[in-house]
């Protein structure tokens, strides 16, 4: 009976042993060495990266599968926390979390020491390689940048686009990244902007003078400031003179008297300073325009004949040079042009009527006139060559002769109307270039009292 109590005793307690065995972790032996390697170095804020412990016996073949590895860090979590290896791996997750920083992501287990973290970018040789860091956020700004799209404000100010270019370690872009504006002119639609998968944040600047502008993420601000220049506009000036004469303007230009025309010279020229021009117009006031290119040599001429006064007072005009720059700003600049009447001695015109007795009757009267024009010859002496008569007869109704003379039937509705009547009777004179000159006469028109 005591032998058999032994054995029982026996294997009971090698059944405990057993058990116990079965429950306790398998960790990496003596001399082995356990790595630690992410697919980056940088997170923004709440990203996430998977994080390998590579676990190798002294031999250099992996660990017994299930030996277990233990992750912690410094910023963040680490989910799971413990992790068994498959061939030699244990692969947890990193989560960053809300707040930038650096975090500190070590793996143990048993007695096995550091060997070599890698990462994104290369292999980095520490006397910790079972640590590696990734940065959070802002804590992972290596260098910003900042540019403008289009480079320079246009000459009447305007609004660009200021892009911050925010990376990492060896250029990495980052996201999720907050990035604050300064300038030392004009205004921002937003002072603070987040980046996005390129890296890239974005605001508007609007100014009308040079500025200079600067962005800053984390502990990190662009050097030096980008300078947002005023851009040269299109500059455009417009000379005039007469192409007869001395006159050094076209303040009193005078028409020549065969044509009632005068002739100028414009001088159009792109000063020092102009911005490069694409397209430069002239539009002489009269309703004619005329192309001069872009004005590449600097200077162009170009001449135009003005239609003069059609009578005693001078005709204005305004000469206007349009200029369009290869950014698309215009500029204008204008002259006068003033045509004075050609040399002529005024029209005077006298008009003399008849209303013959032999020509009335009870209801009708008829009247002659005549006009007779003197002056308006060119070169201040003698008559102008009249090309039409406009007659209004006073009541009501008018014609229009080439002769000088003409003839009306006056009527009246009943012979209850009054026998006697008062008309006024206007006479206009008009010369082929267009001047006039006329004259009124009362006359008397009366109708037989007795029957026709």
């Amino acid at each position: 009976m005591l032998r058999g109590s032994r054995h029982v005793v026996l294997l009971v307690v090698l059944a405990v042993l057993t058990a116990a065995c079965d429950k306790a972790q398998l960790l990496a032996p003596t001399k082995s060495t356990i790595t630690l390697s992410a697919p980056t170095r940088v997170l923004p804020s709440n990203g996430s990266a998977p994080v390998t412990a590579t676990v190798i016996e002294q031999a250099g073949t992996p660990v017994q599968n299930g030996t277990t590895v233990r992750f912690t860090t410094t910023l963040g979590r680490v989910e799971p926390v413990e992790v068994q290896t498959v061939n030699g791996l244990a692969i947890t997750t990193f989560f960053a979390g809300p707040n930038s920083g650096i975090a500190e992501i070590r793996g143990n287990s048993g007695a096995a020491t550091g060997g070599t973290s890698t990462g994104t970018g290369g292999t980095t040789t520490t006397t910790e390689g079972n640590m590696i860091r990734i940065s959070i956020g802002a804590a992972a700004v290596n260098t910003i940048s900042v540019r403008a799209n289009p480079g320079t404000i246009g000459p009447n100010g305007g609004s660009v686009e200021l892009i911050a270019s925010v990376v990492g370690e060896n250029g990495q872009a980052l996201e999720g990244i907050l990035v604050t504006f300064n300038t030392d002119q004009g205004s921002l639609s937003s002072a603070t902007a987040t980046t996005n998968a390129n890296g890239e944040a974005r605001t508007t600047l609007t100014a009308s003078q040079r500025a200079n502008v600067t962005a800053t993420a984390g502990t990190k601000t662009s050097t030096p400031a980008t300078v947002i220049d005023v851009r040269a506009g299109p500059i455009v000036t417009v000379t005039c003179a007469p192409t007869v004469g001395t006159a050094t303007n076209c303040a009193a230009v005078g028409a020549t008297t065969s044509a009632n025309t005068a002739t100028v010279t414009f001088t159009i020229t792109r000063p020092t300073g102009s911005s490069a021009l694409r397209a430069v117009t002239i539009d002489f006031g009269d309703g004619t325009t005329q192309s001069l290119g872009n004005l590449a040599g600097g200077t162009a001429t170009v001449t135009h004949t003005y239609s003069g006064p059609s009578d005693s007072s001078p005709r204005n005009y305004t000469a206007t040079v349009i200029a369009t720059d290869i950014n698309g700003e215009t500029a204008t600049s204008s002259v006068a042009v003033v045509i004075t009447p050609r040399n002529t001695t005024p029209i005077a015109v006298s008009l003399s009527a008849t209303c013959p007795s032999t020509e009335r009757t009870q209801l009708t009267a008829r009247c002659s006139f005549e006009a007779t024009v003197t002056g308006g010859g060119e070169g201040g002496t003698g008559n102008a060559a009249i090309q039409s008569y406009s007659w209004d007869f006073g009541d009501g109704t008018s014609a229009t002769t080439s002769g000088n003379r003409t003839s009306h039937v006056y009527t009246r509705d009943s012979a209850a109307d009054p026998q006697v009547e008062r008309q006024t009777v206007t006479v206009t004179a008009r010369t082929a270039d267009g001047r006039t000159g006329s004259a009124q006469e009362e006359i008397v028109v009366q109708y037989n009292a007795g029957l026709p």
